[in-house]
């Protein structure tokens, strides 16, 4: 397990979060092995509450966006197509049809396909910062083109850096005329949002309920 995935599944957030999973686990694991029917059905409707609520979160995670390029490691750059460019909600991922992006806790998110200088991959960026800073626009100032930051190990990492340099810059631009390849969509590593809860409540319930089992 690498450090990211060690901190998302122990830290100090996901230890106080799952409490709440742990204790609807913890009901449902008593019920079910002789805590009684008012026990087994509180806790199944608390479980049935709480993996509603994980569902949520890891629907609405990040969009399905990539993730930052971890500090340390090599950066790449390469110019980037522009599919569309969407406004969500920066807590909830949910698309946002009446806000132009600048509002409060709004956020773009860019369907890019990138081309480095190897096969190309194709991913969704989100970006907190206005469009104008992108290399290639169209006629109605909709971007065409963008310069993308990478890890070259993992090019799930990928991001809209605030100040390419010139050169990458004219890269992008130059890639506007030319045709958008095919690309596959990128496949991200590590745990999705909600699961280190799930992990950590199931094993707050399985430690809970074989403490009370042994106390008798």
């Amino acid at each position: 397990m690498n450090r990211a995935a060690f901190r998302a599944l122990f830290g100090p957030h996901a230890l106080w979060g799952a409490l709440p999973v742990g204790a609807a686990l913890t009901a449902l694991g008593l019920g079910l092995t002789g805590g009684g029917r008012w026990l087994l059905l509180l806790g199944a409707a608390a479980t049935a509450g709480a993996l509603l609520l994980l569902a949520a979160v890891a629907e609405a995670g990040n969009g399905g966006a990539s993730a930052a390029p971890r500090p340390g490691r090599p950066t790449s750059y390469a110019p980037a197509h522009v599919h569309g460019v969407r406004v969500v909600h920066a807590g909830s991922g949910r698309t946002l049809r009446d806000s132009d992006g600048r509002a409060q806790g709004t956020l773009f998110v860019f369907d890019l396909t990138v081309v480095p200088g190897r096969a190309p991959y194709r991913v969704l960026v989100r970006h907190p910062l206005d469009v104008q800073g992108l290399a290639g626009q169209g006629k109605d100032g909709t971007p065409v083109t963008a310069v993308a930051a990478y890890d070259p190990e993992e090019p799930w990492r990928t991001v809209l850096p605030a100040s390419p340099p010139p050169r990458e810059r004219q890269r992008a631009r130059a890639l506007a005329a030319a045709p958008v390849p095919t690309a596959s969509p990128v496949t991200r590593v590590g745990l999705p949002a909600g699961a280190s809860l799930l992990v950590l409540g199931v094993l707050y319930a399985g430690a809970a309920v074989a403490l009370v089992r042994a106390a008798g």
